[in-house]
């Protein structure tokens, strides 16, 4: 006699594979196993710039500040000069450290890391990213100002909103504001 066959509709080892896949599958679906990620919350996460930005040329970083602005310009004249960045590079003196220290201390009420604006169910996403930016734009204003006006040198930044909107969603979701 020969070795007895299984009935039409497949093995027993088939058809318990076939339902784990099916459970499994149906577990996926439901909000409780959803990542937070995945919620709605009125952003398209999915289309961000995640493009890691800490350091930008002089020019870089006025077009992303304008960007951010929304302000529309036109150039009139042609007569730019490009300075390097290595120009302003190199060992500080021992006086120097300490005056910068010193400008560091007097100034640390504005170093700091943009703060997200103050929102509330009844904020639009609209609203709150309109806000977001107007905030962002003000913090890199100050550190430019800093920079220019006392002469402050700062360490490369995160200048890519998305990164900050990322950390402040996290810093919500942990703290179990949402």
């Amino acid at each position: 006699m020969g070795r007895r066959r299984a009935p039409a509709g497949g093995s027993l080892g088939r058809a318990l594979m076939r339902h784990q896949t099916q459970r499994s599958r149906s577990h996926r679906h439901t909000d409780s196993w959803l990542h937070t990620s995945e919620l709605n919350d009125g952003y398209d996460w999915g289309r961000l710039n995640l493009q890691s930005v800490t350091e930008q040329s002089s020019l870089d970083d006025f077009l992303a500040t304008a960007e951010l602005a929304g302000t529309e310009f036109v150039a009139e004249k042609l007569n730019i000069k490009f300075v390097p960045a290595e120009a302003r590079t190199g060992l500080l003196s021992f006086e120097e450290s300490q005056r910068i220290k010193k400008l560091h201390e007097e100034n640390k009420q504005f170093l700091c890391i943009p703060r997200r604006p103050n929102w509330n169910q009844n904020t639009t996403p609209e609203e709150l990213k309109q806000a977001e930016k107007d905030n962002f734009l003000e913090w890199r204003r100050q550190l430019v100002r800093l920079e220019e006006e006392q002469k402050l040198i700062l360490t490369p930044f995160e200048r890519n909103l998305d990164f900050w909107r990322q950390l402040w969603r996290v810093i919500e979701r942990s703290a179990g504001h949402l």
